[in-house]
Order: structure tokens, then C-alpha cells, then sequence
């Protein structure tokens, strides 16, 4: 095995284990508090009320499987192509509550008693998008 393909494959297992670990991580912590995530959701304003308690139930748990897939290499490029609309969707959800001007906590990680700090969060978001088109790429080009 060349240097270069060592490389891209401890790059590929890095980028897997961070983006992996920041989906358990966020999910998990989300799991402790079902109705303050679903308030931090309902905050954003851009889902009624039912679609937002929907989503407090069911989005940690697809955050940990996602995760758990990203880790194992099990549906692996479904759990590349769900990471990276996931971090699209949520990117554009942070940005949308900027651009409106509003004053929340988007509880990514679980309860939060500050505001948003939202250029850190679109960092993280398109740090997380980036990774998963690269492990993306990696993948496709692996094939």
C-alpha cells in the first residue's frame, strides 16, 4: 500500500470517527430531554407544532444510528448521503434563525442556557457537511 493511499485511509477513519461521534454525541445528548429539544425545535419556527414534537422524538435516535452506521461501515454510503443532507438541512435551519433574527438555543448538543452563537454553528455544520462530501468522494473513488 502507497504512502498516499495510507494516508487517505487514516484521513477516511478520522473523518468517520469525528463526524460518527459528533451524531452519537449530539443524539444522546438529546435523548436526556425529549421536551426541551422539542421547544428548542418549535423555537425555530419552521415546523408546526406536531411536526416539531416529531422531530424531538425521532431525530436523536436517527443522530445515533447514523452515527453508530458511520462508525461500522454499515450502510455505509446511505449513512454518508444522510449526514450530509442532514448538516445541509441543518445549516440552513441555523442560518434561516440568523438571518430572522431570532433569540433561541437550537439545542444540537443536548440543553443549552446560552443563545446561539451562530457563526460557530454554521462553522461546525459546514465543517460536517464538508467531511461527509469528502468521505463521500473518498469512497467513490476508492470504487
Amino acid at each position: 500500500m502507497g504512502a498516499a493511499m495510507k494516508t487517505a485511509r487514516i484521513l477516511e477513519w478520522l473523518l468517520r470517527l469525528g463526524l460518527g461521534g459528533v451524531f452519537i454525541y449530539a443524539g444522546v445528548a438529546k435523548l436526556g430531554d425529549v421536551q426541551q429539544f422539542y421547544l428548542d425545535v418549535h423555537h425555530f419556527e419552521l415546523t408546526p407544532s406536531d411536526i416539531s414534537m416529531v422531530l424531538a422524538i425521532y431525530l436523536p435516535w436517527l443522530e445515533v444510528a447514523l452515527g453508530a452506521a458511520l462508525l461500522t461501515r454499515r450502510l455505509y454510503l446511505g449513512a454518508i448521503g444522510l449526514s450530509a443532507g442532514l448538516s445541509l438541512v441543518f445549516l440552513a435551519a441555523i442560518a434561516s434563525a440568523w438571518w430572522r433574527g431570532l433569540d433561541i438555543t437550537c439545542g444540537c448538543f443536548g440543553r443549552e442556557t446560552n443563545a446561539t452563537h451562530f457563526p460557530q454553528h454554521i462553522a461546525m455544520n459546514g465543517a460536517m457537511l464538508a467531511a461527509a462530501l469528502f468521505l463521500a468522494w473518498l469512497d467513490l473513488r476508492r470504487k
